[in-house]
């Protein structure tokens, strides 16, 4: 295999191509350039197996250079390295399909194990391409896993389990009845609650692969990896003698800690309890039992055999009957904080469990809809097309949904419906605007003054004045800005900076946006007194 070493600054190849005994990463020859107009010609004439390429590079970037290599040399394996440790560079790698990411400077020996991980990458799609030549279908998808295959083990139809273990069994896979499992669920908030997420399922899935690797969690240990309904990773691991055993609370804790560094973002880990393969479905629902409890999702790592979360019954009694009372003197805005106080209070000492929110769940919405029979308002009138019926009877689920369906209630029952309540939030998001026009306003900052969630409020201020929230702050800046000129004689810098813009030209940029000239140009226009 031939490797293409690519850096702007000759010293770093230099002491990368010292640094590394090459040939014992089964690396035969180590080409170098110092530019990516050089890097292209060298992959033109010559056969390149590895590309390791700084992103930092003058006129033409390495990921500029990846995005060249990926349309028209797909099979390279890339590697990016990096003197900066950027997020957004992270998420470009992924999604250019970069098999790793190093940030420099980095040792010689952690370069060199990415290198000998790569290489084994090649070797193991050699080995699956001759399988596939000799007919082994079944080979070419044992790096692969077919989630059909896998979801079907935990099915309860009998005949689909036979089926998955005979497919895995062609795969290699020495799955038996009796072989001693344990089953581990990786819930990462960012990407089972989103629609949209910034992380990507094949990423995911390296990094469980490698997190697993880092807790010595590994071989004669296998692992099954898919997805379930809720977005969760689910993984089983298998074997057939002690190894599985033998893996301990700190093994456990090093795969946490090493995907949550790995992946930036609020993970929860449930390792389940050592079983054998034929009590799977039993136990998996003994998971979603414990996993339904941690309705505050709050990160961490949690071994199911510990009691992490509290077993008590919810007395809501003495609340119950003050929120009746505020109901019945149409103080809503009291009802909401006083249950949000409740709520956060049962969070911070631990009192939260499903079926604690569940009660409580029945209870506020037992007392809601009573306040609208009584005021003569249509319990369907009080949802919209974002937040309907439905979203608000499964918002016992966990905390969070919780507190937005009170928020949301609370606001329907105060202005009379659904329709009422947007205009109100509306007109309140536009006053804050103006009475805020000096701040760098976010969207997030004005959603929460209303109590809506950013995406719902961005939805909702468009459908209501058919303009984009983003749009609208930095209009009523504009219109600020043409009275101060128009009626003041204050610098246009100054002018800037009383409208939170600290950077004068972007300022100038977005005032030309909207008025196709620039401050100064407006000013000079203005008719003389």
């Amino acid at each position: 295999m031939n490797l293409l070493l690519i850096d702007d600054q000759i010293s770093v190849v230099r002491g990368i191509e010292k640094g590394i005994r090459f040939q014992e990463l089964k690396i035969d020859q180590v080409y170098t350039a110092n530019s990516a107009a050089q890097a292209r010609e060298i992959l033109l004439h010559n056969e390149i197996s590895i590309m390791l390429c700084d992103i930092e590079m003058p006129e033409e970037n390495g990921l500029q250079l990846n995005q060249w290599v990926m349309e028209n040399m797909p099979g390279i394996v890339r590697i990016l390295l990096t003197s900066h440790a950027d997020f957004a560079y992270a998420k470009e790698s992924l999604r250019l399909g970069c098999f790793d990411y190093i940030v420099q400077p980095a040792p010689y020996d952690e370069i060199a194990d990415c290198i000998r991980r790569a290489v084994h990458k090649l070797e193991a799609e050699q080995r699956k391409k001759k399988l596939y030549d000799y007919g082994m279908i079944y080979e070419k998808y044992k790096p692969e896993m077919s989630d059909r295959i896998v979801m079907n083990l935990y099915s309860d139809n009998q005949e689909n389990v036979k089926q998955s273990l005979l497919a895995l069994e062609q795969m290699g896979y020495d799955l038996r009845k009796q072989s001693p499992i344990r089953i581990l669920i990786v819930d990462i908030f960012s990407y089972s609650k989103a629609t949209q997420s910034v992380l990507f399922d094949i990423s995911i899935r390296y990094s469980l692969i490698g997190s697993l690797r880092a807790g010595k969690i590994e071989e004669p240990i296998e692992a099954l990896i898919t997805m379930n309904r809720f977005r969760q990773f689910v993984i089983l691991l298998f074997c057939n003698d002690e190894s599985l055993l033998s893996c301990t609370s700190e093994n456990y804790q090093r795969f946490y800690d090493t995907l949550n560094d790995s992946l930036n973002t609020d993970i929860a880990c449930y390792v389940g309890e050592y079983s054998v393969f034929s009590g799977l479905r039993a136990e998996l629902g003994r998971i979603h039992e414990f996993i339904n409890n941690n309705v505050s999702k709050r990160p961490g790592l949690y071994m199911t055999e510990e009691n992490h979360f509290s077993q008590e019954s919810l007395d809501i009694s003495e609340n119950r009957k003050r929120w009746q009372r505020l109901l019945k003197e149409n103080q809503l805005e009291k009802v909401r904080d006083s249950v949000l106080s409740y709520l956060d209070f049962i969070v911070s000492v631990n009192k939260t469990n499903f079926s604690g929110l569940c009660e409580l769940h029945q209870q506020l919405t037992q007392m809601f809809f009573n306040c609208a029979y009584d005021n003569q308002i249509d319990i369907m009138d009080l949802f919209t097309d974002d937040y309907g019926y439905n979203d608000y009877m499964d918002a016992f689920k966990d905390v969070e949904s919780l507190r937005f369906m009170v928020c949301f209630i609370t606001k329907a029952l105060q202005s009379g419906g659904a329709c009422a309540l947007a205009k109100d939030d509306i007109q309140k998001a536009k006053m804050y605007i103006l009475d805020h026009i000096s701040n760098n306003l976010s969207v997030k900052e004005v959603a929460e003054y209303v109590h809506l969630s950013p995406e719902y409020f961005t939805k909702l201020f468009k459908k209501e004045t058919g303009q984009n929230i983003k749009t609208y702050i930095m209009q009523q800046k504009v219109e600020v800005a043409k009275d101060l000129l128009d009626h003041s004689e204050i610098p246009v810098s100054l002018v800037a900076l009383e409208l939170g813009y600290s950077n004068f030209s972007h300022f100038t940029q977005m005032f030309k946006k909207f008025e196709n000239m620039t401050p100064s140009e407006y000013r000079k226009k203005k008719p003389e007194a």
